[in-house]
């Protein structure tokens, strides 16, 4: 029996969120700044303590059990209470505007934690959001109309940027649905210039799979809403998939998506409110506060 006055320290809860999201001891050692054995000998130690089995291993792949799916949403609401609480005696006199750009399906999803995060410490700067494909953010960006930019692309050309996150980008259906068994196979995609929508239609195109782009939207919940509808299969990040939707992959004839990446520009000569945003973006991406709102109900 686990005793009373054990204590969860921060530095295991975020061991326990990078391994959730990354589904592998070797990613999260990355993301927190360990070696993999060492997340593995945290990992056993706890799984000791508390006398069940966090998570299951496949591999170099590992996925929670049910008591693991427990533990990782309690780390997470510690690690935001933490936050919190520094926040609360960190309050900055800072003043100054920021114009801020993400791409509609990351922006919609983790630009409210992130800003009410940097407001709790900065309540005086104000923020400018434009939510763009990851194509004109850094065209903005380089235009000089834009500060700080997360996006989510494969070349970066000769820009300096921080890759502050890594998910698996899976096909997401309806789950007991029928669309991804209809030919062509109708897709609900984002409109030109978007990286998820170029990697899923080369992937379907090597594979030889018929399709035809039956919704397209420059936003994420049109996409989503043709999916709850049965009418066509999107694509997300893994850890967004959540019930009524289902991850749809080889069983159904879909090839994979492999992993994206979440990338960090800054302008040049950033400001000291833009490099204080810049590390609220980083750490809210690293202890998974980013994530906390399903893109189903984020609305």
């Amino acid at each position: 029996m686990v005793h009373p006055s054990f204590v969860i320290e921060t530095e295991v809860a975020q061991t326990l969120v990078a391994i959730y999201e990354t589904h592998s001891f070797t990613r999260a050692a990355d993301r927190i700044g360990r070696t993999p054995s060492a997340v593995s000998v945290q990992v056993k130690k706890l799984e000791t303590v508390l006398e069940r089995e966090l998570f299951t291993r496949h591999g170099r792949s590992v996925t929670p059990t049910p008591d693991g799916d427990v533990l990782c949403g309690y780390a997470r609401r510690m690690l935001a209470l933490n936050a919190e609480a520094i926040a609360h005696f960190a309050t900055s006199s800072m003043e100054g505007r920021i114009v801020f750009g993400a791409p509609d399906d990351i922006g919609h999803i983790a630009i409210p934690q992130i800003l009410q995060r940097f407001a709790a410490t900065h309540p005086q700067v104000e923020i400018d959001v434009r939510l763009r494909t990851s194509d004109e953010l850094r065209r903005l960006l380089d235009d000089g109309r834009l500060d700080l930019a997360v996006v989510s692309c494969e070349h970066y050309g000769a820009r300096d940027y921080k890759v502050i996150h890594t998910e698996e980008l899976v096909w997401a259906g309806l789950k007991h649905g029928y669309a991804v068994e209809r030919e062509p196979l109708p897709l609900a995609l984002a409109r030109t210039g978007c990286a998820w929508r170029e990697r899923a239609l080369k992937a379907l195109e090597k594979a030889g799979r018929s399709f035809r782009i039956a919704y397209s939207s420059e936003h994420t919940q049109p996409q989503i809403a043709a999916v709850l509808a049965d009418l066509a299969i999107a694509v997300l990040p893994e850890s967004h998939v959540a019930p009524p939707l289902r991850r749809l992959g080889v069983d159904e004839g879909l090839p994979p998506l492999a992993r994206y990446e979440v990338a960090l520009l800054k302008r040049e000569d950033p400001s000291e409110a833009v490099e204080a945003l810049a590390e609220v973006v980083a750490n809210s991406f690293a202890d998974g506060t980013w994530s906390d709102t399903s893109p189903l109900t984020a609305a």
